[in-house]
């Protein structure tokens, strides 16, 4: 209701049976309203508690490894390839993605957008890319604050292998939180009880699929986002590197090219994006 309130003086003025508003003006003001609605939310407050965790692990890592027997680029390493990518990326994305068009189908709200000139992709594509920009924001907001933590007073962790550790896991999981949230967003348009659906497929395929070693991992995003930051710190001390040269040693060939993740992923988003703004075409609401 506020993002309509707020839509209202771009598209009231426009009288009954005129065309759509332009696709790319309808999503960017529905995308802008939107972000700031899912920004004042609990929902966030929720998922911002949890961001925490790896900042205390970080914490801890400070207070008790006076050794050094965990470098700062492999303790970073780990917590992508342990804790972001296969948890945190998919909990924050489904919390967000689900709900960015589920939330207003199953109260009803979305059908004061249609009584306005706008597309219904134009509605799906800015309610998905207000809810990847809140998710991956989230992110990388508590990556940066490992960042700080590592590196504050200690200024031997920074090293150029810690930077660019640093650097490639910040864009993995932003890639990451893009994929997710367009893959939940389209489950929370086409399913009644979208849930349910997700958190299968975020703990139980993406979970299990995605630590066998064996081609079928490639059907998994989780795969592909491990793939792409396996070279952030050399050695199999480093989860992604483990995982994938577990698989490397049972097929008995080379890894997968790191293209070939990066392209796999922005196909999966990109269709997960258009199958959702199909499915919202398709949606018949009765109030």
């Amino acid at each position: 209701m506020n993002v309509l309130a707020r839509l209202r003086g771009t598209a009231e003025a426009a009288p009954a049976g005129e065309r759509p508003l332009p696709l790319a003006t309808a999503a960017f003001w529905i995308g802008w309203f939107s972000y700031r609605e899912m920004a004042r939310r609990r929902r966030l407050v929720a998922m911002g508690a949890v961001m925490l965790v790896p900042v205390l692990m970080c914490l801890a890592w400070r207070l008790l490894d006076r050794q050094g027997a965990v470098s700062a680029s492999l303790l970073l390493a780990n917590l992508g390839g342990i804790v972001y990518v296969p948890f945190l990326t998919a909990l924050v994305s489904l919390a967000f993605g689900v709900s960015a068009i589920g939330e207003e189908v199953e109260e009803g709200t979305i059908l004061y957008y249609w009584t306005r000139p706008i597309g219904r992709g134009a509605i799906h594509l800015g309610r998905l890319v207000a809810a990847q920009t809140v998710a991956a924001s989230l992110l990388v907001g508590s990556l940066a604050l490992c960042f700080a933590v590592i590196a504050g007073g200690n200024f031997g962790a920074l090293t150029g292998k810690f930077v660019r550790t640093y650097l490639a896991t910040a864009g993995v999981i932003v890639l990451g939180a893009f994929v997710y949230t367009a893959i939940f967003a389209a489950m929370g348009t086409g399913l009644k009880r979208p849930m349910l659906a997700a958190l299968l497929f975020a703990f139980g395929w993406e979970t299990m699929t995605g630590n066998i070693p064996a081609r079928i991992q490639q059907l998994t995003v989780v795969f592909h986002l491990r793939n792409l930051i396996r070279t952030t710190e050399a050695g199999t001390r480093s989860v992604p590197n483990l995982l994938l040269e577990l698989l490397r040693q049972v097929q008995r060939e080379a890894p997968l090219p790191q293209w070939r993740s990066l392209v796999a992923l922005l196909v999966a988003m990109v269709a997960a994006s258009l199958i959702g703004a199909w499915l919202l075409r398709r949606k018949e609401i009765f109030r």
